[in-house]
């Protein structure tokens, strides 16, 4: 069984209902959710006039291809309403395969590590969450964070994973 990080995001509509809906269906597809960081809302990065995402990043298990758990992550993606229009824009979900432990990919398909991974806060802060001591290239994560000055422009939401009924149960 292998391990992978995936990176969550959202920017339209209901965005914690659509980070939860997202891993829910992760099990549908035999993705074995094994740890979640906190909901961030965070600026968007590439593209900055759009709204504030939601953010969040998980580890998960997977025993196949890492070209097949994108695949999967790509139709959880479009069951979401996710439309690619605009390059780095709104989305209702986005899901990146940011990392898998001892595995690496090049291909027009799939880059892993994720070539742009180390360079977004939004991801790292999550990241650092379900495994703070993880390294990159000899770099701690935790050193990385702070050389983009992640803690500026990555904020905790108080949203949780569980859904609870409107009286608070």
């Amino acid at each position: 069984m292998n391990e992978y990080y995936v990176s969550l995001g959202s920017n339209l509509g209901q965005r914690g209902d659509l980070l939860r809906s997202a891993v829910c269906a992760m099990s549908r597809y035999g993705i074995q959710v094994q740890k979640k960081s906190g909901i961030y809302e965070t600026l968007p990065w590439g593209k900055e006039d759009q709204e504030l995402f939601f953010n969040a990043v998980i580890l998960v298990y997977w025993e196949g291809e890492p070209e097949e758990l994108l695949r999967r992550l790509l139709m959880i993606e479009q069951e979401h309403g996710r439309k690619r229009m605009i390059h780095w824009g709104p989305r209702t979900l986005d899901l990146d395969l940011i990392y898998g432990k001892n595995i690496t990919r090049d291909s027009e398909f799939l880059r892993l590590p994720h070539p742009f991974f180390w360079e977004r806060a939004f991801v790292l802060v999550p990241l650092a969450d379900i495994d703070p001591d993880f390294t990159f290239q000899g770099q701690p994560v935790l050193e990385r964070i702070g050389e983009l000055h992640g803690l500026d422009c990555v904020r905790r939401t108080d949203e949780r994973w569980e859904v609870t009924n409107h009286d608070g149960n």
